[in-house]
Formats: structure tokens, sequence, C-alpha cells
């Protein structure tokens, strides 16, 4: 297995920074006469505020946001990992009821059942960092803007949280692995399984 991972070295990046796909962007489609949405920070503790800070530094560093000067404005929240590590997230549920959503299907897990039951050979793979993959267009950019006690940002690539990413971010690995789909692959947002009915 190490001479065949060494051999195939150059298919697995050790790069931190995240390339994206020009396969896709991203939209945030609403009515033309929607006014911008705004609304303050919440209140956090100093070390929430603390923790804020350091993920949107490095986010800021690893080039998936920029500093923002526009009229939208949603709030951040974080969440509690597992392992009692904060989580940044940003409120976008006011956004997301004035989203049009785009109804891509997402796989059905008893369709994937049902097509696996012969399959004797299964690996399973989780894509790293998956959303950042796909920008976020530009003209919608502002509209993933976020607000902190320290400053207001937006999102250059595909963020958690708004309501149409699952179904671009599936689109997406459809056509990447449409004439493997269904035949040895499965796709299920950022996990990917391969099957085989023999060795």
């Amino acid at each position: 297995m190490r001479n065949l991972l060494q051999i195939s070295s150059e298919c697995f990046s050790t790069s931190p920074k995240v390339q994206q796909t020009p396969i896709a962007k991203h939209r945030i489609t609403t009515d033309q006469h929607v006014r911008p949405l705004r609304q303050s920070p919440y209140r956090v503790s100093p070390r929430e505020r603390q923790a804020i800070r350091d993920q949107v530094e490095e986010i800021l560093r690893d080039d998936v946001i920029q500093p923002s000067n526009n009229p939208w404005a949603a709030p951040v929240v974080l969440v509690r990992k597992k392992d009692g590590a904060l989580r940044f997230c940003v409120d976008y549920r006011r956004l997301n009821n004035i989203t049009k959503k785009d109804v891509y299907p997402l796989r059905r897990i008893d369709d994937t059942l049902d097509h696996l039951c012969n399959a004797k050979y299964f690996s399973s793979m989780d894509l790293n960092s998956s959303y950042l993959k796909i920008e976020v267009d530009e003209i919608d950019r502002e509209k993933t803007a976020f607000i902190t006690p320290d400053g207001l940002f937006e999102f250059k690539v595909m963020p958690f949280g708004l309501c149409s990413a699952p179904a671009t971010f599936q689109r997406v690995m459809n056509t990447v692995l449409a004439g493997l789909k269904w035949q040895i692959c499965l796709v299920y947002l950022d996990d990917v399984d391969v099957f085989a009915y023999n060795f």
C-alpha cells in the first residue's frame, strides 16, 4: 500500500490551500427588489469573542473570506463540537427565507442500499473542505456577509448554512463523476462510496 501511495503521490494534495473548481459557482438567487438584510452581531463572552476572532483570522489568511463593505450582515454563532471546541457558523436563516431554493436532488438512501446489495468490496472517501472548493458568484458574495464584534466580512467560497449549498455541491459532484456514478461509485455530497462486485 505504501508503494502504491508513493507511486501515485501526485494525485494527493499536500498544500493547505484549497483549490476551487472551474465547473460551477454558487448563486444566491433572491428577488431583485429584496432589500439587504442587516443584523447586529450577537452578544458573546470574551472567550467566545476571541474564538470568533481567531477563526476569522484563520479563514482570512486562507483566502476563504475578505473584508466587506456592503449593506448585508448576518450574525455569527458558535456551536460546540463533540471535542468541546467552538465551531464558527453564520446564522443565514433570514437570508435562506428569501432565497429561491435550488431543488437539485440528493441521493436517496434506500436507492443506494438497493444498488449496493450485491457489491462485495467497498471503499469510502470524505472530501476535505469540500464546500470551500466552490466559489460564490461575485454578484452574490455580498449576501454572504457576516458581522462580528470586530468587523464585517464576506465569503469568497461557499459557506455552510446556505439553503442551496447542498444542491450546488451535489450538482458539481455528479458532473465530475458522471461516467462513474452508479457504475463504480455513489456520491452523496462530499462522501464518495466506491464499490465493486469482484476484485
